[in-house]
């Protein structure tokens, strides 16, 4: 299948791309421009920046807890059992094959720092910009369609592909979140995390029933939901150096903090979050969730 790309059509080779990396794992796929960057993004930060001479960007999203973890009465289990990343399988999956039988080169887009604390491309904007999904009020968290939540990875590569279009119709706000804010002046996530009690989440929607404001506290949010990772662990190892009496440094050690926290940093399960309450109301993709 070498040189695959030089002897089919651009919409046949598209779709043999897609239905490899539905195969590989992912539960969506879209192909954006990498071009479609440049009104969103400065200098660096584009998918040519990346990888020069860049004509396709394949994104891929993928569901990370099971419906099951989303049932637990344990949160627990849903942070460290419900994910496995299959998206980035996915996208290691679709960037070989496309350097094994179309013959072009690949990489899969840095979805972490590099250097500093951002990273060079969004997840995000990539899920956007292919259609896979919006964002939402609840702390412009992407949401797919049929799915909701869901985790992107994406692709960069030098094979040109058919382009997807951006989805027209924004997925959030839900009608029965339109309904609940005209009756209660607050959508499900807003309720579940109200900034006004300490929360994280605000906003409004329109007379057309669309987002007119959001508002997201990020550094409550990760106060509360990222409680366990790199950056936790940075602090704890911090104050168990600095503890002078040798019985408080060893009880820190093995603590059960500072031990999830070294769990996140080498397994990545529990840096991601520990709060999923604005997703769990969520409506949208909530009929996928719903099995026996």
């Amino acid at each position: 299948m070498k040189n695959a790309a030089n002897e089919i059509g651009l919409e046949s080779r598209t779709d043999q791309i897609k239905q490899f990396a539905l195969g590989a794992g992912a539960n969506v796929v879209g192909v954006a421009d990498p071009r479609a960057w440049e009104e969103h993004t400065p200098e660096g930060h584009r998918p040519y920046d990346i990888l020069p001479g860049a004509r396709s960007v394949v994104v891929v999203g993928a569901r990370g807890p099971t419906a099951g973890a989303w049932r637990s009465p344990n949160h627990r289990l849903m942070e460290v059992n419900g994910y496995d990343f299959r998206n980035d399988a996915a996208i290691h999956c679709v960037a070989d094959a496309i350097e094994r039988e179309y013959d072009h080169q690949a990489i899969q887009a840095p979805g972490l720092p590099t250097g500093g604390h951002l990273p060079p491309m969004s997840m995000m904007l990539a899920a956007v910009l292919a259609g896979l999904g919006t964002r939402s009020l609840a702390a412009n968290i992407i949401l797919n369609p049929k799915y909701g939540l869901l985790y992107y990875s994406a692709c960069i590569t030098t094979l040109e592909l058919e382009f997807d279009h951006m989805l027209e119709q924004e997925v959030c706000p839900h009608p029965m979140c339109v309904k609940s804010f005209r009756l209660f002046g607050k959508t499900p996530c807003m309720a579940a995390c109200p900034v006004e009690e300490g929360g994280c989440l605000d906003g409004s929607i329109d007379e057309q029933g669309r987002i007119e404001s959001s508002y997201y506290d990020r550094e409550r949010c990760v106060s509360r939901a990222m409680n366990f990772g790199i950056n936790s662990f940075q602090k704890a190892l911090a104050q168990i150096v600095a503890e002078e009496d040798q019985e408080a440094q060893q009880n820190m050690i093995h603590s059960d903090f500072f031990s999830r926290s070294c769990s996140a940093i080498t397994h990545y399960k529990e840096s991601v979050a520990q709060c999923f309450e604005c997703m769990r109301v969520c409506p949208i993709g909530r009929a996928e969730r719903k099995l026996k």
